[in-house]
Formats: C-alpha cells, structure tokens, sequence
C-alpha cells in the first residue's frame, strides 16, 4: 500500500522527472516514513533525549546539558530531514557545469548516502542499549549502514547496491566536512579489506559539495539565514567547489497571517521567477533562490503594483481568480439585512462609482434571492406577530405617509392590490438596485428621485415624495415604487427584470456622468497595503524601509482618541474602520467583552489589511460573512519542519486543497483494522474522485500557488465545544504524523505565531475543548510525544463510537463522559466496552477481546498506578484459571465465579478479622464453591497422572495462593482495605477480569495451535 505522503510526491512530480528519483520515491521512502518519521533530526523532547544519552554512555551532567541543547531547537523529523535535504541536492544537481553532471551511479549513491547520513541518530532513536561506532570505527560503520539498508529496502531501488556499500558508507560518515568526518579513502580501504568501486575524487565533487549543501539546508529556519548566519557561508562555499555561477537570494515576509501572507509570497515568487530565480527553499515566511550573478533586484514599487494587482484583479496564468470577480458577482462583499443591500466597505475602493452602478444587476441577482419570503409585502404590510396593535401601528404609520404624500393619487385599499399582483421577488430586486443607488451615491440628491421615476415611467402614479417614506431606516417607498412597477408589468421574468434594473443602472451611470454627480475615490486600502508591504516585506538587496517619524506620530494620535475603532485582528498599526458584517467572518464586537476598569468600552473594528485577508477567506473558503462563527470553526495552520523543498511544498499544497472533512467512523475502521498502528490512516484524508466531480471542495489555493504557511478550518454541525474539537484535534495530530509537518489547531482567525522558528513543538492546541485535558495530554507536543498522543485519542474515539454512539450520530457531546471514566480508572475500557456489547446482545469474539485489551494497554501506558491495575486483574486470572475454568461460551457469571467468590468473602467478613482470617474464610467458601462444579472444570483434578489425595492438596494450595493475592494485592494494596471502595469498585474489577480471562483463553489456544503445527514444520 502506498502512503500519503509519497502518493502526493508522486503525483506532483513533473512528467520529465528522473526515472531514479521517481524510483526512490517509489521503492525507499515508505521505509524512511515507517523507521525515520518519529526520530528527531532537530528539537525533541529533553528528557528523551537525556536518557538516549545516557544510555549511551555519556556522563550524566554533559547528557543533561546536550539534552537541553538539543530540545532548545524547533522539532524537525529525521524523515523530512533526509527527504528535504536529498530534494534539495538533487535540484541542485540541476544546475551543475557539464563535466560534473552526475551519473547513473552517482545519482544513486547521491539518494542512498542522504539517506543513512544522520544514521547515527537513527541508531539513537531506535536502540535501548547502544554504543554509536566512532568515526575511525569503519568496519562497524559498514555493518550499521548495511542493516539500515536491507530494513528500508535499498535492493529494490538498486540491486547492486552492496557492491556500492563502501562508498554509500563513506558519503554517509562525510557529507559534513568537519564534524565527525573520516575523508582519507586509504584509510576507509585499509580497515574495510574493500576498495571503492567509483571513483573516489568524484565522491568528493561533486557527491559530498551536494550532500552538504542539502544538509546545511534543512538546518536553516529562515530565508535571511543565508546573510546573518554562517550558514549562508558555508551554502556559498560549496556553490563555488561545484562550479555553480548562481547567487544566493531571499524574500521574506516578517508575520504570518494567511492567505493574504501567501498571497504576496506566491506573486513575489512569480515575480522572481521572471528574473531566472530559481527557488530552492521554502519557509513559512518566504523563499530562497538562487539567481544569475548578474541578475537585478526588483524594486519595491514593482513588487506592490504587482501583487496588488494579482489580488484585486487575479492572474490568468496562475489561473487565480481576484477579488474583483468575486465581488462582481455579489460572491462576497455585500450583505442584505433587514435594512438593505449593504457594501463592504473594501468593495467601494476596488470600483469606481460607475463601474459598482453598473454591477448592480449581477449583484441583486445573487444577494436577492428569497423566492419563498420576499421582502416587498413585510415592507408595505409589516407583520409582528407577538404585538398584534403595534402591526396596525406600523402599517398605519406607512399609509399615512403615502398618503399624505400625495392624497388625491392614493386609496387605502391600494397597497393590498399592489402587493397581491407586484409584492414578489421582481420587486425586491428593483427596489434594492434603486434604495443601494440612493444610498451609496445619491442620498443628497433631489433630482435622483424624480429621474428614476422617469425612467420606471411611474411619475403618473409615483411621486417623489412617496419613494422617500421610511420605517426603521429603510426607505419603504421604493419598495411601493417597485411593486407598482411589476403590477404594471405582470408578465416580467427574472431575466427580463435582470435586463430593466441593467438599462436602468446604465442611465443612470450616465447621467451621473454627464452631471458630474459622482466624486472622486480613494484607494485607502491600496495605500496601506503598499505600507504594508513597505514594512514588513524583506528582499535581499533593498535598503531597510524606515517608517517617518510623522506617521508613527499619526498612528499613536489615532490610537489615542476615543471610540476610535481598533483592529481587533492586528492592533493599532494601521487605521481601522467599524466592522462590517459583509467583511468580518466572526459577529462584530464578538471580542470586545473586556475593558478597563473605570475606562470606556472598547470600540473594536478592523484595518484594511485584515479587511483583504477576510475577504480572500470568503472568497476561496466559500466562509459565509458575518455567519462563520456561529459554526464554532476552528482553523488548522500547518507550518513547514523548518524548510519545503519544491517537491514536497507542491505535494503539501495538493493536500491543502484537497483535504475533506474527516469520517471519523472510517478512521476508527483503518486504525483497527490496521492493528492500532498509526501508519494505517495513511489513506484516510484525501477525497475522493465523485467528491472531486461534484466540486464540493473550493481549492484554497490556486493551481501553480504555494501554500508557504498551509490553513484550513473545520466546522461542527453539532452545537458543542467538544463537537467542534473532535475532528481537528485528530488533525492536529495526523498531519504531522503523516507528512512530518507541524500543525496548531486554534480557534483564532489569527495565527499565533509568525513562523516555525517560535513554534518549537510539533503540535499545539489552543484552547482545545474539555476532553483534551481529561486525556491527559499537554496542548503543545513535541515530535516523540506524538504517536503515542495520537493513539491515545483513538482508543478514546473508537471506544466511544463502538460503545456509546447511536449510528450515525456520532453523540460527541457524550464525549467527555467517556473520557472522564476512563481517566478515572484503566478498568473502564473493559466496563465501556461491555455496554457496547450487551446492547447488541452479544459476547465478545476473539479480535474483540484482543482489541479490547490492547485499548487497556495503550490507555495504562505511562502511568504506573493504571498498568498496576492491568497486572494485577491478569494475575488474579491467571492464578484461578490455575484450578478452575469453562468454556468462553458460559455466562460471565460462570467465568467469574472464583472472582465473585472471592469479592463476596472479602466484603462479607467482619472488619475486627485480620488477614489471615479472612484468607482462610474465603478459601473454604471457593472450595466448596468449586466443589460443586462439574470435575471437568477444574484442571488440577483432571491430571489423572496424580494420584487423587495430591490433587487434592494442589488445588487447594492453588485456591489459597489465590484468595492470598485478592486480599493482599487488590484489597489491602490497591484499595486500601477500604471495604466500600472495593465494593464501588467491584463491577469494573470483574468487567477487567473477564476479558483477561478471554484473553488468557485465547493466548493460551493459540500457544497450543502453534506446539501442535511444530513437528509437521520441522
């Protein structure tokens, strides 16, 4: 079977790709994902890492100081390390003069020495007992590089590979030219008895410049590494030993915001590839080339005119759509409430006033579309169905001002007719164009009245003044104006009113124009975005933009006022406006809860930046404006382990764009069907062809875009925190797991961090639901705390969805409940899973029962008290299976029956008996309970080859051996001697001890099924 993460590689991958590398992918990196994965490169825990030390023999105050040394880094896989790192060499490769253009054979000791070059790492993370071969130690060194190659499958890529095993060695120890480097070749033959079988001067160069320059590469966590780090300098170093006449180059974004930030990396990246940049590195927060030593810099205006336009009007050949079609259309930008047509305020600044008067059909078209509540009769017959007398009011008050507006023209009974023949949705289309026109552009008009009167050809019946009567805010009059027009005009489609309200726009954009009406406008978003650019975007080569001291001036003024809004988003950096309900995905002032005490309340509102990145959210989500929130979404951010190579950004990028709403039933179904192991849900996230045809997935990305800091959101159609948690704290967890990235699950629309290089965990969640803490699990996870994290949370969802789901409600609310008991005690997994089978009326077969016990395992594991509990419940059987036991079909009663005994002696004795006494008391009452068992039952009894009297006293010194350890371990040890604790306790204590039964069954037939099969394989 094929995993994610080279399924996404292989379909990514350029058709002209080299066979060997496709080979590699193909045959090699499922290994590297099965064995690498879960090993630390970079980052890690402190404590693993210290006792990893230890046991390999370094003292314990210099293991302590590296350990900390070590988890003071971010994380980073040693699967992504070697796959980045290899990536990154080959596509130098690339770019090599002619005579160091690499061979068949070099290309796959190129891929086989990346491979096993931190194989002492490797032997770190595997090993419990291990002492690492010394740099001089070849020999040993050959024997730990042959066993990794035969476990990852090096025959299949290469089948000569072990002719190649000196030089695949002597890359591996070397690819540094300086730490733990053996490079004389004499001495490499001398102690193997080898010889190389290439030519060793071309092991050197070009095989170790590219293996080092990928190895320093994955190290590095931002782009301007390349000029403030040494780093930089030793990448320079071996670009000169290669001959490679290319410069190093960077872009860089100071934050991390979303699809805004990704926007502006991705028309950069574009931008740059039009100068011969070649991208060779992608971070979260931008990009490293290489480029033509001649090659010039772009300048800052080129970048802003540029990306602006990419963002407002899109790029054919990106095939990216801008916010200009989709505001267009009325996709996004525009809301209708109870008091009209609104535009976001951004949607006033990408149009000019003519060009917005002229879009007015295709936006009517989609935002007025209530066909079975349309708005014109509750604007002329107003309905309040819980005050009969203050409806009467409001249609009273709307009568009274048409007719005082024109007494001899109107009759009472005259709005009724016109609302039974015009009141539809032809009319409220007509009167929203009209009521968004005054609104926007003519509210100080007196003319604009009269000349839309004209063009209705309604100024016979319509007056003026009568358009102009308003209740709560809304002009009231135009929806009469509308409905007397449609009464006149019964016979008018959709499309054709489509067509009036367009001639009627174009009239009157055109009058406007002839009479001057319309103002100028400004572009106020286009000035802070090319601040914004001006400030936070870096390219290698520009002078450090500097803020004048006025506009820092102007910014901290502004912040000083009162009930000034301020970006709720992004602070006071940039002036912000009111939060308008068709821009914001989140209900306005949703945050604004705290305020100083004895200040004023907070006026919370949003800048143009944070404007552009919730506009772009609605566009390419499809997120409803103003309406998100209410579905508690909660936003998964997925950052590079430090760098993408090109390869593996595209692959994650086609992830991102098709990453579905996860079954969780169907992640239960693999993770067990795949024996519990992580490795099983490698097929689980990726959607499916009929989903792909029906277009159920907008991409968040467009076809040739990047996604440099990943982000996507999920939603819950339950009405729970613990709902909205369920499916991105498994997420969180997966994605990192599968694809060695790192991943914060958040319900805030900001990220929390402007990069990876803050980020030192692997995962974090913020904020998560209740049920994350009663796991037991901290909200940040470094690398080697994730797997057992991520099985942690699927014996907790498997238990719940097989026991105490309703299919298909999955019941998520009832979640913490069964993460409760089981945290209370290990026994629960048992107790849970009987409920799931008495409901079905079932016993437990023999995968259940394995299941089963290996969830009780998995949960124990970590916690002494917990795993104690397990042993001694596997003790107890295992010592009374000794003289009794039935058949798995009996009763549970029957099964437990030395159990129960032994539970009712201990609970039924007077509390002044000691020990002993009771022991004694209760090994009499179980023999006489076995007694009365049929012989067959009792195992010593059966062992004819005894004589009778000695069976006799083995059973019962088995019997007291027994009642001995229920009194000493459970219920002095454990419990305390607490009768009434024992007795709250005894359910779960015989729900565990039955399944250990079933389980000693199982493992003992099995045990003689393979005796048995023996002497016929031997």
């Amino acid at each position: 079977m094929t995993t994610l993460l080279q399924t996404l590689l292989v379909e990514t991958l350029p058709e002209d790709t080299d066979p060997i590398l496709r080979s590699f992918i193909e045959t090699i990196l499922p290994g590297i994902e099965r064995e690498f994965s879960l090993i630390t490169a970079l980052g890690g825990s402190e404590d693993v890492h210290y006792q990893a030390l230890c046991r390999s023999g370094e003292p314990l105050e210099k293991a302590r100081q590296i350990a900390f040394k070590f988890a003071n880094k971010p994380d980073q896989s040693l699967l992504v390390h070697v796959l980045n790192a290899l990536l990154t060499a080959w596509n130098l490769s690339q770019f090599l003069p002619p005579h160091l253009h690499l061979s068949e054979v070099e290309k796959r000791l190129l891929c086989l020495g990346m491979t096993l070059h931190d194989y002492d790492k490797v032997e770190r993370g595997q090993i419990q007992e291990l002492v690492l071969p010394k740099a001089h130690e070849i020999p040993k060194i050959l024997e730990v590089c042959e066993q990794w190659g035969d476990r990852l499958n090096f025959q299949t890529f290469w089948t000569d590979w072990k002719d190649y095993l000196l030089d695949i060695a002597y890359l591996a120890q070397n690819t540094q030219f300086s730490r733990n480097s053996n490079p004389l070749v004499s001495i490499w033959e001398q102690a193997s008895n080898r010889e190389f079988h290439h030519d060793d001067r071309r092991l050197d160069s070009p095989l170790r410049h590219l293996l080092a320059f990928g190895d320093i590469a994955v190290h590095m966590n931002d782009p301007a590494d390349i000029v403030t780090t040494t780093r930089g300098d030793r990448l320079r170093d071996h670009l000169d030993w290669l001959e490679i006449r290319q410069k190093l180059t960077y872009h860089r974004l100071r934050d991390c915001r979303g699809l805004l930030t990704n926007q502006i990396h991705n028309a950069v990246v574009h931008f740059a590839h039009d100068l011969n940049w070649e991208p060779i590195l992608y971070f979260a927060q931008g990009t490293v080339y290489l480029a033509p030593e001649n090659s010039s810099t772009p300048t800052l205006k080129d970048i802003q005119e540029t990306v602006w336009h990419t963002i407002i009007h899109g790029d054919e050949e990106r095939n990216q759509t801008g916010l200009t079609e989709y505001l267009s259309n009325g996709d996004i930008g525009f809301i209708r409430d109870g008091k009209g047509l609104r535009p976001a305020p951004l949607a006033l600044e990408f149009f000019t006033p003519i060009e917005l008067i002229n879009l007015l059909p295709f936006i009517t078209e989609t935002k007025v579309a209530n066909f079975k509540e349309p708005a014109t009769p509750k604007r002329l017959k107003p309905e309040d169905k819980k005050d009969p007398v203050k409806q009467a009011e409001k249609r009273q008050k709307i009568l009274v001002g048409l007719e005082e507006a024109a007494p001899n023209q109107l009759e009472r009974s005259s709005i009724q007719k016109f609302l039974d023949s015009g009141g539809d949705i032809r009319a409220d289309r007509i009167a929203e164009a009209i009521i968004f026109m005054q609104r926007e552009f003519f509210s100080k008009n007196k003319d604009f009245p009269t000349r839309i009167l004209n063009l209705l050809n309604l100024q016979d019946c319509v007056t003026p003044e009568q358009t102009q009567v308003q209740s709560g805010g809304t002009i009231n009059g135009w929806y009469y104006a509308a409905a007397k027009y449609i009464a006149r005009h019964p016979s008018l489609n959709l499309d054709e009113v489509s067509e009036r309200i367009t001639s009627l726009s174009k009239a009157i954009a055109e009058w406007a124009h002839q009479e001057k009406l319309l103002s100028s406008y400004t572009i106020s978003a286009r000035n802070d975005f090319f601040e914004y650019i001006a400030n936070y975007l870096e390219i290698l080569g520009w002078h450090q933009y500097t803020s004048s001291f006025q506009n820092e001036f102007n910014v901290y003024s502004l912040a000083k006022i009162k009930n000034k809004p301020i970006c709720s988003l992004g602070g006071g950096e940039y002036v912000a406006e009111e939060q308008e309900i068709s821009v914001v995905l989140f209900k306005p002032q949703q945050y604004s809860n705290k305020n100083a005490l004895g200040g004023g309340r907070i006026k919370r509102g949003i800048s143009k930046i944070w404007s552009l990145e919730m506009l772009l959210r609605q566009a390419y989500w499809k997120a409803p404006a103003g309406k998100l929130e209410e579905q508690q979404p909660i936003f998964l951010y997925v950052f590079p382990a430090y760098v993408y190579s090109p390869q593996t950004a595209k692959a994650i990028k086609l992830l991102m764009n098709e990453l579905k709403r996860v079954n969780l039933w169907e992640v239960r179904k693999h993770w067990v069907e795949g024996s519990m192991a992580s490795i099983a849900l490698q097929t689980l996230i990726r959607r499916g062809e009929d989903e792909v045809d029906a277009g159920q997935y907008g991409d968040r990305y467009s076809n040739r875009d990047l996604p440099f800091m990943a982000m996507t959101y999920t939603t819950t159609r339950g009405k729970t925190l613990t709902d909205a948690w369920v499916e991105p704290a498994f997420l969180a967890l997966a994605l990192p797991r599968l694809l060695g990235v790192k991943a914060i699950a958040t319900a805030s629309p900001d990220p929390l961090y402007a990069s990876d290089k803050e980020f030192f965990e692997t995962v974090k969640l913020d904020g998560a639901a209740g049920f994350w803490n009663l796991l037991g699990l901290n909200s940040s996870l470094r690398l080697q705390e994730l797997d057992a994290a991520l099985q942690r949370l699927l014996t907790v969802y498997t238990l719940h969805l097989d026991n105490r789901s309703s299919p298909p409600d999955a019941r998520w609310q009832a979640l913490n409940g069964t993460v409760r008991d089981l945290a209370t005690d290990v026994l629960n997994v048992f107790a849970i899973a009987n409920e799931g089978f008495r409901r079905n009326k079932q016993d437990p077969g023999g995968k259940d029962v394995e299941r089963i016990w290996k969830f009780a395992q998995i949960w124990a594991k970590g916690d002494n008290v917990m795993q104690d509990k397990l042993k001694i419940t596997q003790r107890l059987v295992q010592e009374y299976r000794k003289f009794y036991q039935v058949s798995l079909s009996e009763s549970s009663h029957a099964i437990l029956l030395p159990l129960s005994k032994a539970l009712e002696a201990i609970l039924t004795t007077p509390e002044h008996l000691d020990s002993e006494e009771i022991i004694l008391q209760g090994a009499g009452q179980l023999k006489d309970a076995i007694d009365r068992r049929e012989a067959y039952h009792r195992p010593i009894l059966m062992n004819k080859s005894i004589d009778y009297s000695t069976r006799q006293e083995q059973e019962l010194t088995a019997i007291h051996a027994f009642m001995t350890t229920c009194v000493k371990e459970l219920f002095e040890k454990q419990y305390k001697g607490d009768r009434a604790l024992l007795q709250e306790n005894r359910n779960r204590i015989k729900s565990g001890a039955e399944f250990a039964y079933r389980w000693l069954s199982l493992q003992e037939k099995q045990h003689n099924q393979s005796e048995n099969l023996q002497p016929e394989n031997s």
